[in-house]
């Protein structure tokens, strides 16, 4: 894992790379060329464009486009250029891949709950058997939150996580739209807090810090509205669904 996620801003890119007039000469970028000789590839603009590629690819991976900077440009570059001597043979898209797919494995990161997420998608996938690994329990409640809400949500919530339960997407969803934050950012009442339903604003004071929170949906491509969930967290080594806390509220 190389890269935060960046918005494709061709402009920021030219003017962090290079001077008021742009070499011109072999302006062309393949990502399934050798990543050696995209790099040896003469004129600023091949940068730019292998650059604005590569923030693409990431930013329609994760579902988000928040803004490009200059040291996240640079810290692009240089990552791929230490790949590539190591391997000059392979292609950006295979550099840029293998990232994405290691960042998937970092517990509680945005990567590895997408990729949890999008097994709910797959065709013949067990909803029963992916929904039940998601069941929290009394201790992982109580990794989440205070006293006397964590006591509300083992008493009331916890039974109706039954046999069968599923949390299952419509036939015409194939993708998913998701906010990952912490609950450091939520306590702290950051802007992110907006992207959450406004009942969490009553549990702030219960709630436990340092654990990654993610609010979902199970939509189709190109959409942000569909199926919602929320409270999905990352506890005790594993991800589970607190849903909706403040109506278990005293």
């Amino acid at each position: 894992m190389f890269v935060t996620r960046r918005a494709v801003l061709p402009l920021v890119l030219v003017t962090a790379l290079s001077p008021p007039v742009l070499a011109q000469s072999d302006n062309r970028f393949d990502p399934n060329e050798a990543c050696s000789a995209a790099l040896s590839r003469e004129g600023d603009m091949s940068l730019v464009m292998m650059t604005s590629w590569v923030f693409g690819y990431l930013a329609a991976a994760d579902n988000k486009a928040p803004p490009v900077d200059i040291d996240g440009v640079r810290g692009v570059l240089g990552k791929i250029r230490e790949i590539c001597e190591n391997d000059p043979s392979r292609s950006i898209l295979m550099i840029v891949a293998a990232s994405n797919q290691d960042a998937a494995s970092v517990p509680g990161s945005a990567e590895q709950v997408r990729a949890l997420l999008e097994t709910f998608l797959q065709p013949g996938a067990d909803i029963a058997a992916l929904s039940a690994r998601l069941f929290p329990t009394e201790a992982d409640i109580r990794a989440l939150y205070k006293d006397p809400l964590a006591s509300a949500l083992v008493r009331d919530l916890l039974p109706r996580f039954k046999p069968g339960v599923k949390f299952q997407p419509k036939p015409e969803h194939d993708a998913i739209f998701m906010v990952r934050a912490t609950t450091d950012q939520l306590i702290s009442e950051d802007p992110i807090l907006q992207e959450f339903p406004g009942g969490y604003s009553q549990v702030l004071a219960y709630m436990k810090p340092g654990i990654p929170i993610v609010r979902f949906k199970f939509v189709k491509s190109g959409e942000t509205l569909g199926l919602a969930f929320d409270g999905l967290v990352f506890v005790n080594g594993r991800w589970v669904l607190v849903p909706k806390p403040w109506g278990y509220l005293d």
